[in-house]
């Protein structure tokens, strides 16, 4: 009876997730509540106080949300509860660092990409937190490597938006070869590292990377326009349309491919 008591309450407060029509949405989510702050009274437990927590910051009152979020015990759930709340109260700062402290992964990225257009730099300095927070945490060498490669592309965007190449492309390097170097046979990693390289003009260092590219992948429309791209700056045009025609056959809408062949055309023009 009490199991089923305690379920019922679960489907009230977590009625917001349940299929319209169901049994959870036609339960008032009060009675949850009051199911939930029972068990706290009776026998308190972790869960408990996070929902509890998670619904008293839905209904607003930030001052109960952190009496119960004081009750968890140190880690994710703690950190993601006190992130909500300071959030809530408007203080993003604060909330940034209880997400880096509990490497609210989601959250960040989502933060990181919200600002990253219009403050670049903003964005680069966030997403180098979380770079060393996870270096710190030694658990995600995916999301590591996601991470500078992330700074990287951040580092290069604020070339981009006209602050000093010779500040920002070591940054960026730096960075995209930390990702390839994390996830080698991660072809997104290694098509960045050929593409900085190509941007910068070091055409044998690019040309190594997109080498590398189709040999990961070798069905890579942007990896054989790469090396079409490479050939038409060094003046190989007939080297660059063989590239190109192999690009087309793997990826005929590629913007790539169809970049490299408008520079062709281009040329090809009296």
């Amino acid at each position: 009876m009490l199991l089923g008591i305690v379920q019922l309450g679960s489907d009230a407060l977590f009625a917001r997730a349940a299929v319209p029509g169901s049994l959870p949405r036609a339960i008032p989510k009060s009675f949850g509540t009051a199911v939930y702050r029972a068990i706290d009274r009776i026998a308190p437990a972790p869960f408990v106080a996070r929902e509890l927590g998670r619904d008293a910051l839905r209904r607003g009152d930030t001052a109960a949300a952190t009496a119960y979020a004081a009750t968890l015990p140190a880690g994710g759930a703690r950190d993601a509860l006190f992130a909500s709340i300071e959030r809530a109260r408007g203080d993003d700062a604060t909330a940034i660092e209880y997400e880096l402290a509990g490497l609210d992964l989601p959250r960040l990225l989502a933060r990181i990409d919200a600002i990253s257009k219009a403050h670049p730099r903003a964005a680069y300095a966030l997403a180098v937190r979380l770079r060393e927070r996870l270096a710190t945490a030694t658990t995600h060498p995916d999301a590591l490597a996601n991470a500078e490669w992330r700074c990287g592309m951040l580092a290069t965007s604020a070339v981009y938006h006209g602050h000093r190449p010779e500040r920002w492309n070591p940054r960026a390097r730096s960075a995209l070869l930390a990702a390839a170097r994390i996830a080698p046979y991660d072809n997104t990693y290694a098509l960045s590292v050929a593409a900085f390289y190509y941007r910068t003009n070091e055409n044998a260092r690019a040309r190594h990377w997109y080498r590398r590219v189709v040999t990961l992948n070798p069905a890579s429309a942007d990896g054989w326009a790469g090396l079409g791209s490479i050939a038409l700056r060094e003046g190989d045009r007939a080297a660059a349309r063989r590239y190109l025609a192999t690009a087309l056959h793997y990826g005929a809408h590629a913007a790539s491919a169809r970049t490299l062949a408008r520079k062709l055309a281009a040329r090809g023009r009296p």
